[in-house]
């Protein structure tokens, strides 16, 4: 392995690990010196690397959000149904957490230690305005126009992320309570935005339109 491999393997190998410390401890809670003991390396090395740990706080989350982001401005900004938002939604959110499963207990870390750092990151990769409050106020219009059942808008988003996030944070409990190994949770997780989507039309679709 030549000598640009070699520091491309050990940049990814320390990336790794500081993910792990500050899923672990969080941004405040993180030191360079945990982040060099979890990559195996001694602190002057880690340093010749990464300067300090805002930079890799930095990339470890552009790592996580650079491609969910903009695509869930996309979905949330762009045209279609509700109902339609909801399944591409379902798609970018279960594919992400699929490839990254502890991304879940990364955010959450950081959004109870720190919400206004989270959000300030998370918020400012926005191509444009933050989507949200026009995509509730999407459902409300769906609701008044009588194209789905009406509910609090804010409930039915809640029953979205809760039944997309909580798998992956409750893992190690719904793996040991329901004898699955790790293929089989992967397994059921690919299969597990259909009846997500399931769900949500029969929750939401008036009788007529199920």
């Amino acid at each position: 392995m030549d000598k640009s491999s070699t520091e491309t393997s050990t940049r990814e190998h320390i990336l790794e690990a500081a993910r792990k410390v500050f899923i672990r401890d969080g941004f405040h809670g993180a030191r360079m010196q945990d982040i060099a003991n979890a990559a195996g390396l001694n602190k002057a090395l880690l340093h010749y690397y990464y300067k300090n740990k805002e930079t890799l706080f930095e990339l470890v989350f552009n790592d996580a959000f650079s491609e969910f982001i903009p695509k869930i401005h996309s979905i949330f900004m762009g045209p279609g149904s509700v109902l339609e938002k909801t399944e591409a939604y379902l798609e970018a959110h279960l594919g992400l957490l699929i490839k990254k499963p502890d991304l879940p207990m990364f955010v959450m870390t950081e959004i109870h230690r720190d919400p206004e750092r989270f959000f300030a990151n998370f918020l400012g990769r926005m191509p444009g305005e933050p989507p949200f409050e026009r995509f509730l106020q999407q459902i409300a219009d769906e609701m008044r126009d009588g194209k789905i059942r009406t509910m609090n808008p804010r409930d039915l988003w809640i029953n979205v992320m809760g039944m997309t996030i909580f798998p992956f944070i409750s893992r190690p409990m719904l793996q040991k309570l329901t004898l699955m190994n790790d293929r089989e949770f992967k397994d059921l997780m690919l299969q597990r935005k259909n009846s997500i989507l399931e769900f949500i039309r029969l929750a939401i679709l008036l009788p007529e339109k199920n």
